[in-house]
């Protein structure tokens, strides 16, 4: 294998998936078929990589300069704001850059934990079952849309399927490969049993009660649960988090808004995901350590090399432990710059191997984790307060802030004839004294919902209360 050809992991969700990055020119995707997440297959989005991984430059206030510079102006900031700054990693980048930024962030770290779950749910939450697990189930149920989300998965389903599995949906609309479609509201339809294998997604935005609901669902049935999660390292941030004081997304929402929080540093994390506009408009100063050009206008920008470049570990939805094979340390040496203190790669290493009780990183075996029964939920399923609401599904394009061609709302073909729409033409929604325009398609959706693969501008939540128009 030549000098520029890396051997790594799509940054695009929890799933895993190997594959090669060239640098000819131009970057290229290749495919590695032995890698045992997918098997060299990828979706659009590992194909649209080369689009992520655009070059970017530090920047201090707006003019470029060295990644040691950036980083040294951080420090100095982080240092003079010292009581109200915060620290986001949402777990995009490598279990040892994840402990280097614990030992920075002391309590003031912010992750993608959701506000509100029980403790004790949490290994459930964030560790999933091997995918092979799935590949047998002999009934699966589905809380999400693996084609818009998850679609390596896709794959897993249908083998089961031809192994006789009955899939069945909890969806706002019909999904191809169901045995039955179920609308969310009408979930007390839903036949579980023991035999039941449950699949969901957990992400920062996620509803509380629904994901509340979701467990006690399985937690009643004796059934198996798992959770899909975005951001490569997203089980990893998890495993080396535990037992260390962490808070929520909506907790930094808040102590932004009310001015705790004056200076945000986020390491490999996009806060125009996760925040309103009007919420970064409050920070002092806005940090971000990333490989990957962000979307939100930072004051400093410390560019450190991409994820395919980097030295270290991810830990995959399986709990499988993967190797990016490569040399490269600049940001593990800018967060030393931060901490005024370098970091060492080998002795971090050693920590992140022993937090998940393996010796040696093989992305072949997946080590053995505790999987304690957690205790009953409270949960209540939401109606719907509203004739019609704009559901978001969240995927890869969106966390990245990656152009995508979802740039329209789907709903169904009733929906269409009351509002009159023609082919072509385009549909406004209002809400929260705010209206857009976009496209639409027709799709098996439930009535008065549209659902959306983009984020528009207009949420406030994962679901929003609109009106329609033409």
């Amino acid at each position: 294998m030549t000098d520029n050809v890396y051997s790594t992991i799509c940054p695009g969700c929890n799933f895993g998936c190997g594959l090669y990055i060239r640098e000819n020119g131009a970057l290229e995707v290749d495919f590695r078929k032995s890698s045992p997440a997918n098997a060299g297959k990828l979706c659009r989005f590992g194909m649209s990589l080369p689009k992520i991984f655009a070059p970017i430059r530090p920047m201090v206030d707006g003019k470029e300069t060295t990644l040691e510079e950036a980083a040294k102006e951080a420090a100095k900031r982080i240092s003079a704001s010292k009581g109200s700054v915060g620290f986001l990693s949402l777990g995009n980048t490598t279990s040892e850059e994840l402990l280097a930024i614990q030992k920075i962030a002391e309590s003031s770290l912010y992750t993608g934990m959701v506000a509100g779950l029980p403790e004790d749910t949490y290994q459930t939450l964030n560790i999933g079952i091997p995918y092979s697990e799935i590949e047998a189930a002999k009934h699966i149920v589905l809380f999400m849309d693996p084609y818009e989300q998850y679609p390596l998965i896709v794959r897993r389903l249908l083998f089961a399927k031809n192994k006789g599995a009955k899939i069945s949906a909890v969806w706002w609309k019909d999904l191809p490969l169901a045995d039955e479609n179920i609308r969310p509201l009408d979930v007390s339809k839903l036949a579980l049993s023991k035999d039941s294998l449950i699949i969901a997604d957990y992400n920062p935005l996620s509803d509380t009660e629904q994901v509340k609901s979701v467990l006690a669902l399985a937690k009643n049935a004796g059934a198996r649960i798992t959770f899909l999660k975005p951001f490569a390292n997203s089980t990893g941030a998890y495993l080396m988090a535990k037992g260390i004081k962490q808070k929520s997304i909506s907790q930094l929402v808040e102590d932004i808004n009310n001015g705790a929080i004056k200076t945000l540093f986020c390491l490999e994390s996009d806060p125009s995901a996760l925040f309103p506009s009007e919420t970064l408009a409050k920070l002092s100063n806005l940090i971000i350590q990333a490989g990957q050009q962000p979307s939100s206008k930072a004051n400093i920008v410390i560019a450190n090399e991409p994820l395919y470049k980097k030295k270290g570990t991810l830990i995959n939805n399986e709990g499988r432990a993967q190797s990016l094979g490569c040399a490269g340390t600049d940001g593990l040496d800018a967060l030393g710059i931060i901490a005024g203190a370098k970091f060492d790669f080998d002795t971090l290493n050693e920590s992140v191997k022993k937090a998940i009780g393996i010796t040696t990183v093989d992305e072949f075996t997946i080590p053995k984790y505790d999987r304690p029964a957690y205790g009953a939920i409270q949960a209540s399923i939401k109606s719907l307060d509203t004739k019609t609401a704009l559901v978001s599904v969240y995927n890869p394009f969106m966390w990245s802030g990656l152009a995508d061609d979802n740039d329209f709302v789907e709903l169904n073909q009733r929906s269409v004839q009351a509002l009159k729409l023609m082919k072509g033409a385009t549909v406004k929604i209002s809400s929260n004294g705010s209206a857009i325009e976009k496209k639409f398609r027709v799709a098996p959706v439930q009535d008065n919902i549209l659902l959306a693969g983009k984020r528009f501008g207009i949420e406030k939540g994962i679901i929003t209360p609109v009106e329609l128009s033409r």
